[in-house]
């Protein structure tokens, strides 16, 4: 019997750029969590940002893996939080400031719903594609603050330089790991911490075994997650990598295939029997 639903919310629930999810996804997370099973984000976004896609409904997020697994909440409260190293986030900043097209971004665990970040390496004009794609309020500093940092990330304008940058984020800041949910983007996380490792402090917090949650994705970040439970599903516009991770698949995010989804749990909710997605789908 599935207890959660977790899901990413970029090209997973909602199509890369909208500004937020669609009457017919609420409506079907609503009817989810009415029938007894709870529903929650397992994203690369924070807070402030799933405000913005929630349509100001926190009650969608207020059990979830957030910023990469960074943050872990359960009834609206933080259970378990992991900043980034500064030190080593300066180190990718001195890094990249030489090279043009890529630059680094910070965002301040105190935040607010206009996302600020800092940014470093950046000119205002090579900035502002990113603050408009991203959606965030940025900052043209010369250090990381010295505040703590819950988020950052690395913009990479060409797409032959993304293996570059892996490679010299690896090499100047080890502690670190780079990782691209969408093209030209990485998440930059703490070594060992993903959504699948804090998947764990969430089951734990909510005495729930894997086997009891079900996680909708589509990308690199994904796969964490999708090793840790035996219910793990691929939109149709999951990449390769992902969609191999999963067990289960089902429609592409611009056809509310995650909604219907949850709908076909929701009808389930009372019984032992599968969804119809499990039942009538692609299984791995």
């Amino acid at each position: 019997m599935i207890r959660l639903a977790l899901s990413d919310m970029d090209n997973t629930l909602l199509p890369f750029g909208q500004d937020r999810v669609d009457e017919r996804t609420l409506g079907a997370i609503s009817t989810l969590r009415s029938s007894g099973v709870r529903f929650g984000p397992a994203t690369g976004r924070d807070e402030q940002e799933l405000h913005r896609f929630f349509a100001g409904d926190d009650s969608c997020f207020e059990t979830g893996i957030v910023s990469n697994g960074k943050k872990v909440k359960v009834d609206g409260e933080l259970v378990w939080a992991r900043y980034l190293d500064r030190d080593a986030l300066q180190r990718l900043a001195d890094a990249f400031a030489p090279v043009p097209g890529v630059f680094v971004a910070v965002y301040p665990a105190k935040t607010d719903l206009s996302n600020p970040a800092y940014v470093l390496g950046a000119t205002p004009a090579q900035m502002a594609p990113y603050e408009r794609r991203f959606k965030f309020n940025g900052t043209i500093v010369s250090q990381v603050p010295d505040i703590d940092v819950i988020a950052a990330t690395v913009a990479c304008e060409e797409d032959e330089a993304m293996d570059w940058v892996r490679r010299e984020a690896a090499r100047v800041a080890p502690e670190l790991v780079v990782v691209p949910p969408v093209p030209n983007w990485f998440d930059v996380l703490p070594r060992g911490v993903n959504k699948g490792t804090s998947l764990r402090h969430l089951l734990e917090a909510l005495s729930i075994g894997p086997e009891e949650v079900v996680f909708f994705g589509d990308a690199e970040n994904d796969l964490q997650i999708m090793g840790e439970i035996p219910n793990s599903v691929a939109v149709a516009n999951a990449t390769r990598e992902a969609s191999e991770a999963a067990c289960w698949h089902i429609g592409p995010c611009w056809d509310d295939a995650v909604a219907d989804a949850l709908l076909d749990i929701a009808e389930v909710s009372s019984t032992d029997a599968p969804p119809r997605f499990m039942r009538d789908g692609d299984e791995a």
